[in-house]
């Protein structure tokens, strides 16, 4: 499968930045507003931020270069809404961009694409709600189906109805995670050719079923053998990603060398909004090296937003605590750049053994990368900038220093080990 990762979309996401003075008080900010609508859900928020981002991407790329597209969400709910219109749900966001993106496929490129879709959901009350929606979905899509049977019951006839030339992005967000999310499950998607999957790994769940005896076998199930118990004698953040990273590295054992290219994954970690803490990841798996990085570049957009939105909850708070109105917006917050860590600094030089080594940096070096060091995109590039500036590395195509995009992955750009 090919990509063309230059194309960035025609639309933000939930919550886009704005930099009128509408935008820069606080009660009347979008990412305010934004956390108006998902009061109680705020993790949703982000959650639909990085579906609906790329999401759009993915269809655009995809709608360039294949003619049929599959959508498929396994739980689709839809969960406390607070619109009509289902907007602030995940089939009501999906069932928009899929029209929205065959249109622009159509009116700026002139390729006509079939987007299919399926949404399952086994509550009579949701489903009938969903049945309600789709009957007024945009005419110009295929009208999405709703599926009452539960998700793992129907993956045999999930992959009847998929066809053998059709793109597949299968979503996989349940309330719970026992018999849905394990790698054995998943399996006949993982090793479907031109699949990718986004999956709700529901980390507060499972971190609290660590220490249960009575979920040792599901544990066993979710990481596909055993191997989960040796990092629970390290706990805190170190259990953490080490539980983490087994459950992506059995996602590509499963495969066994199915699907094309070995898989990869990436995963976005979601917060609590009032709290450094993991509520979920997002674990994203595909067989294709730019698919993975445009993810991450979108992923690096939402995990951005997801600390405005963090900082925007504490100024609310503050402004209720007062019993004043909040004239401080979120919105055009930016962190403070970070000193480059010696992990990721580290990361780049192995990929430099000795003085004169070149690596020419294109997708599949920054996938690799990404799924080596977890690092966001531009802590990468800083990390390298670092390396420039202390003349141990060299990009052969800049004539200048940079001080962002220290090296062009979208152009494949050279970098030489100097000492």
């Amino acid at each position: 499968m090919e990509w063309n990762a230059g194309n960035r979309g025609f639309r933000g996401g939930l919550v886009a930045s704005s930099g009128t003075q509408q935008g820069r008080e606080g009660m009347n900010g979008v990412t305010h507003q934004a956390l108006e609508r998902y009061e109680d859900r705020e993790h949703s928020l982000v959650k639909h931020t990085i579906l609906a981002s790329y999401l759009e991407r993915c269809l655009m790329i995809i709608g360039r270069k294949w003619t049929k597209i599959a959508y498929i969400d396994c739980f689709a709910g839809p969960w406390k809404s607070s619109t009509d219109d289902l907007s602030d749900t995940s089939p009501g966001i999906a069932i928009r961009i899929m029209a929205a993106c065959q249109a622009q496929l159509s009116e700026k490129f002139h390729h006509q694409v079939r987007i299919r879709s399926v949404f399952m959901e086994t509550d009579a009350e949701r489903a009938d709600l969903l049945d309600a929606h789709v009957q007024r979905a945009p005419a110009s899509i295929v009208r999405p189906e709703i599926w009452r049977a539960p998700f793992e019951e129907a993956i045999p006839d999930l992959l009847r109805w998929l066809q053998p030339d059709e793109f597949a992005f299968v979503f996989v967000d349940p309330f719970g995670w026992k018999g849905v999310i394990e790698p054995a499950v998943l399996a006949p998607f993982l090793k479907r050719p031109r699949t990718e999957l986004l999956i709700n790994f529901m980390w507060n769940f499972i971190n609290l079923a660590t220490g249960l005896p009575e979920q040792e076998a599901n544990l066993t199930a979710v990481f596909n053998g055993s191997e989960w118990r040796a990092a629970m004698a390290r706990g805190g953040e170190a259990k953490q990603r080490d539980l983490m990273r087994l459950y992506r590295r059995k996602l590509l054992d499963v495969c066994n060398g199915q699907g094309g290219d070995r898989l990869r994954t990436a995963m976005l970690p979601v917060e609590y909004i009032n709290k450094r803490k993991v509520i979920f990841y997002l674990v994203y798996a595909t067989h294709n090296a730019t698919g993975l990085v445009v993810f991450w570049e979108e992923a690096e957009k939402t995990a951005r937003q997801q600390e405005r939105l963090k900082l925007q909850h504490r100024l609310d708070q503050v402004a209720k605590k007062k019993g004043q109105p909040d004239f401080f917006s979120a919105d055009d917050h930016e962190a403070e750049p970070l000193f480059p860590s010696y992990g990721l600094k580290m990361a780049w030089l192995r990929r430099f053994p000795k003085v004169g080594d070149v690596l020419t940096v294109d997708m599949i070096a920054m996938a690799d990368l990404i799924e080596e060091t977890d690092g966001l995109i531009s802590d990468l590039q800083a990390a390298l900038g670092h390396l420039v500036k202390e003349g141990i590395i060299e990009n052969t195509h800049a004539k200048r220093p940079r001080k962002v995009s220290i090296v062009n992955y979208h152009n494949k750009e050279m970098l030489r080990r100097l000492k």
